[in-house]
Formats: structure tokens, C-alpha cells, sequence
């Protein structure tokens, strides 16, 4: 009898280990979905930003046009990889996925700039089009964010 009273008391202090346990784990769990929270549209804005500044100065670039001013429009990109760099929890990938799509982005940007300036002055079939593809990368990083918030199982 006193085996099974010390049996029981070690049963009872281990469920007693095991829900602290637990409680412990859901508390990591909770602070990490907390600390994945997704400033919503702020990918989206970004996106808008660079497709609509890429535009403005595609048709209003003049030859007179200062050639910092090209870099000036790479603002949303650094903002894209600040967010891209900065996320505290990932699903499976979505790292590798970001950085192919921010240097995608950045390729086609310079390119979109590049030959733009030199060929396409003022040319709204050439810049409006360039400056979607500008800013698609953010679209698709926001895009695998709203996807990756709904997926049971990612920590958001």
C-alpha cells in the first residue's frame, strides 16, 4: 500500500510537471503568434508606392532630371527588405521566397529605369506597365502573408 501512495503522489506531481509544462509551451507559442503579427496592408502600401513613383517618374522624366533621383525611388524596396528581414517567425521557405522576389524586383526595377530613361522618355506604354512589374514583388510578399496568416500550423 505505501508503494502505491508513493506511485500515486509521483503521479500526481508528474501530471502536475507535465500541465506546467504545457501552460509553458502555450505561452511561448502565444508570444511568438504575437510577435508574427502582420502590419496588415503596410506590404500592399508599399507596393502601391513604388508602382505609382516608378510611374510618375517614368512619364515625367525630363533629360534634365537629376540622376539621384532614381535612387530616391528605391525607398519602398528598402522598406520591403527591412520587413522581409525583420519578420521574428516564417513559414517553411517563405525566407528564400521573399529574397527571389525583393531581387526580382529590384532587377526589374533597374532595368524598368535603365532603359526607360534612355529609350522611353515620357512613353506611358513602356512606364505604366514597368512600374506594375515594379511594384508585383510586394504584392506577392503580401499575398503569402494573408495566405500564411489563414494556414493552421504556420504560428500566426
Amino acid at each position: 500500500m505505501h508503494e502505491e501512495q508513493v506511485g500515486g503522489a509521483g503521479g500526481a506531481r508528474e501530471a502536475r510537471e507535465a500541465r506546467e509544462a504545457l501552460a509553458s509551451a502555450d505561452a511561448v507559442a502565444s508570444r511568438m503568434r504575437g510577435g508574427n503579427r502582420r502590419p496588415g496592408p503596410l506590404v500592399f502600401l508599399l507596393g502601391l508606392a513604388m508602382t505609382l513613383m516608378t510611374a510618375a517618374y517614368g512619364l515625367f522624366v525630363e533629360s534634365s532630371t537629376p540622376a539621384a533621383v532614381p535612387v530616391l525611388l528605391l525607398i519602398p524596396f528598402f522598406g520591403l527588405v527591412i520587413y522581409t528581414a525583420t519578420r521574428p517567425v516564417l513559414p517553411r521557405h517563405h525566407r528564400t521566397l521573399y529574397a527571389l522576389a525583393t531581387t526580382a524586383g529590384a532587377a526589374v526595377y533597374s532595368l524598368t529605369v535603365t532603359l526607360g530613361t534612355a529609350f522611353f522618355s515620357g512613353e506611358a506604354l513602356w512606364w505604366v506597365p514597368a512600374a506594375v512589374l515594379c511594384g508585383l514583388p510586394f504584392f506577392v510578399i503580401g499575398a503569402l502573408d494573408r495566405r500564411a496568416a489563414r494556414t493552421p500550423g504556420t504560428g500566426t
